[in-house]
């Protein structure tokens, strides 16, 4: 959909009350491992793995805005189907009112993972690619000859897990209205959700977006790191589009995953240890210590074939 900008709000829209309160909020550790966050909507959970080892500026900006509890009450605005879901932008109050949340400052453009169908990016205002402030939106299509290539590429800082996309594509199949008429452009694709008797009953609201507290290498997201995590981690290496395995977000299944996972499992030395660093350069070849039998699951490991 060449040619199609994404934008974050339209100052010119006098209706709306932007609130331009420009604030610095705590500092997050970039370094950490990649994040699971949840966003909480009237249509359903949608659970998102933050890629915070590639994009450590965007990751640490969206959770400020996201354990600063900004994005609590927020409704998705922008709905072009096909396309992208858009929100983090607007607020709500009846009747009639709207105004955009306080933001942070702007955060450096950090583009490097393709706008593909599945991915969550930062929204950016105007031409500015250092621009990106609240706003995000899910991809819905491959969207990366587009994207990728418009002002310096929009950041891709996670991508959707689970049954995440379910939600994620029944909300964007919702019908879209114009809120705000010919003379602006900013609530021209608003989806509404069917039987809506008014903008209460009827914007799709983010009741909240809350981190997940998984321990690191839990793959599978049950709480508890074991075998079948492991299994999660084999079936997608090398991939840069299934990231439940992706442990340390920096967009691929790799070796660095593989080790955060026998970190956590408790396995020490042998194939596959590094020197102590989560950050292998190559696949380590599993050992023997991994016939590991957890409930009925019998894990069995073979050699790698050339």
């Amino acid at each position: 959909m060449p040619g199609i900008v994404l934008r974050q709000h339209d100052n010119r829209i006098a209706k709306l009350v932007c609130l331009l309160t420009f604030t610095f909020g705590s500092s997050l550790a970039s370094n950490a491992l990649a994040t699971v966050v949840r966003f909480n909507t009237v249509s359903g959970s949608v659970d998102v793995r933050l890629y915070n080892a590639a994009t450590p500026l965007s990751v640490a900006n969206f959770l400020n805005y996201v354990t600063s509890g900004r994005y609590a009450n927020t409704f998705i605005h922008r709905d072009v189907q096909g396309f992208v879901l858009q929100g983090g932008g607007y607020t709500y109050t009846p009747p009639s009112s709207v105004a955009h949340i306080a933001e942070f400052a702007p955060v450096n453009n950090e583009f490097g993972i393709s706008n593909l169908r599945g991915t969550i990016a930062m929204a950016k205002l105007g031409s500015d690619p250092n621009s990106a402030t609240s706003e995000w939106f899910f991809n819905l299509a491959d969207n990366s000859s587009n994207l990728d290539n418009q002002n310096g590429g929009f950041t891709v800082f996670g991508r959707v897990v689970g049954t995440g996309m379910t939600v994620v594509d029944a909300i964007a199949g919702l019908n879209v209205y114009d809120l705000d008429g010919a003379s602006a452009s900013t609530f021209d694709d608003v989806p509404i959700r069917d039987g809506a008797t008014d903008l209460s009953s009827g914007l799709v609201f983010i009741n909240s977006v809350q981190v997940l507290n998984y321990p690191a290498g839990d793959y599978d997201f049950n709480g508890v790191v074991n075998a079948k995590d492991y299994v999660v981690w084999r079936d997608s290496l090398g991939s840069t589009t299934n990231a439940a395995a992706d442990g340390n977000g920096d967009g691929i299944v790799n070796a660095a995953d593989y080790s955060i996972w026998r970190s956590s499992f408790g396995q020490t030395g042998g194939p596959g240890s590094g020197a102590g660093s989560l950050f292998e350069t190559s696949v380590p070849e599993p050992t023997s210590a991994l016939l590991v039998f957890t409930g009925s699951l019998s894990l069995i490991v073979r050699r790698r074939r050339a």
